[in-house]
């Protein structure tokens, strides 16, 4: 059992290798099972699981009677991370056709940590964004941002048109956002996440948290979770 399971990752781990190093390329067809049973010496059942686990990986799609062909792969975005660079501006530098999409923007009272990490009192309230970002009409980023009400107030009558949250802290309400920390940390998606991202939910996400001041005052905590396959970080110092 042991040895099959073995097996069926190291096959699953050629192919992956031969499609990244472009032996097969987008749309080719990958070898039947019965080549790649000669060609590892194995059964159909372990090449079985492992043309499924590179297809649930999404490398693959498989079809009935036809065979397995290899998918498009997504564009590998390099993302110059720093205390003041955002996400448009990113883009914008390299000429990367982008856009978002504004999920959520609600009113609310914040938990006890966002109350702990924006130094607010108890009366305060924040609003709660939810921001789909997308690279060549991909979508690659979602991101929850929490904001203190009485640094944006009236927020919602300034996001018609979303294009970037940075555009309006700084145009409506003339903030100079800079980051001051980042927490990053690599993990599988939830459900809901996965969907949004157009991946499979065992394909792992990069969650970054980061705080942002304005004048040494917290003014936003946000919780992005990046598609894995599609970013690269460079962090300045």
């Amino acid at each position: 059992m042991v040895q099959a399971e073995l097996q069926h990752l190291k096959i699953a781990e050629y192919l992956i290798d031969c499609i990244s190093a472009g032996v097969y390329k987008e749309g080719d067809k990958i070898p039947s099972e019965n080549e790649l049973c000669r060609q590892f010496g194995t059964n159909r059942s372990v090449v079985r699981q492992a043309v499924a686990r590179t297809a649930s990986l999404g490398w693959l799609t498989s079809w009935q009677g036809k065979g397995s062909f290899v998918n498009q792969r997504p564009r590998l975005v390099p993302y110059n991370l720093s205390s003041s660079t955002c996400f448009s501006d990113n883009m914008n530098n390299q000429g990367i056709m982008h856009s978002c999409k504004l999920l959520k923007c609600v009113k609310r009272q914040p938990t006890e940590k966002e109350k702990y990490y924006l130094q607010l009192d108890r009366e305060s309230s924040v609003y709660e964004l939810e921001i789909l970002r997308y690279v060549d009409r991909c979508p690659i980023s979602v991101t929850t941002t929490i904001l203190p009400a009485e640094k944006v107030p009236q927020l919602e009558k300034h996001l018609n048109n979303f294009q970037s949250l940075y555009q309006v802290m700084s145009g409506y309400y003339h903030l100079k956002p800079r980051r001051f920390k980042s927490v990053f940390q690599a993990m599988l998606p939830v459900t809901s996440d996965a969907e949004l991202l157009h991946i499979p939910e065992n394909v792992p996400i990069i969650k970054i948290e980061s705080f942002v001041n304005h004048l040494d005052q917290p003014v936003e905590y946000s919780n992005s979770r990046i598609r894995g396959d599609m970013q690269k970080g460079l962090i300045t110092f």
